[in-house]
């Protein structure tokens, strides 16, 4: 049974700990300082365009590594038999970690949102909700990194080259070929449509629509994962 009052407990515990580790803030960090950094130097009428680039690398990336490191930080560190003995639930752990890799990733998509001044192209609670469910699929992948690494630097190291993967894969495939009738699918690209349908003042539903079913099938994934391995890996 899911105890609001422990995942609020484990909640305060990690967000005091964000200040000490590293492995965390450097991956909330490096992305709206490279934004910053590019967005000197695009001109104004790319600035949409790019801005879309570093959501889905901030989705991707940090979505993936917070949990991902914060649940190796644990059994790192050998605090989660302290929490199993205390009567925390797998459940209640893993909602825990995956609500501080929501909020923060969201907070670094708002701060890109508005670096690159996309107040003034689309919504900000539409802009929100596909970005911040688009988070979902990203921590999917995290949590499994999570479980099968012991330490933050294994884990940190693990999850960077898999992020990169849904980011720059659809980049160099051909828009012509039989591989980008199924990666067009993925949830990376569908953040892409649904903000430039967005920007462009057309509905974006399908594109959530896709984003929750690629949650889905890697809620599955984790779940047969954890089932197996459990939070120990």
């Amino acid at each position: 049974m899911i105890s609001t009052r422990k995942i609020f407990a484990i909640c305060e515990k990690d967000f005091k700990g964000l200040a000490r580790n590293l492995f965390v803030l450097s991956g909330i960090l490096i992305v709206p300082i490279i934004a910053f950094v590019m967005g000197l130097v695009i001109e104004p009428e790319y600035a949409a365009q790019a801005s879309v680039t570093f959501i889905v690398m901030n989705i991707m990336m940090n979505g993936a590594n917070i949990i991902c490191v914060m649940i190796a930080e644990e059994k790192e560190k050998h605090t989660l038999n302290v929490l199993s003995a205390s009567t925390v639930s797998g459940l209640d752990f893993l909602i825990s970690k995956l609500l501080i890799a929501v909020v923060l990733t969201a907070v670094v998509n708002v701060i890109i949102y508005f670096m690159f001044g996309l107040l003034d192209v689309m919504p900000i609670g539409s802009f929100m909700l596909i970005t911040s469910i688009a988070i979902l699929p990203a921590a999917a992948i995290g949590a499994v990194i999570g479980i099968a690494t012991k330490t933050q630097s294994a884990a940190s190291t693990a999850v960077a080259p898999i992020a990169l993967i849904p980011i720059f894969l659809p980049m160099v495939i051909p828009a012509e070929s039989a591989a980008w009738n199924v990666l067009r699918f993925l949830f990376t690209e569908q953040v892409v449509s649904g903000l430039r349908a967005i920007y462009l003042g057309e509905s974006f539903i399908s594109s959530i629509g896709i984003i929750v079913a690629n949650f889905a099938v890697l809620f599955i994934v984790f779940l047969v994962y954890y089932r197996k391995k459990g939070l120990s890996g």
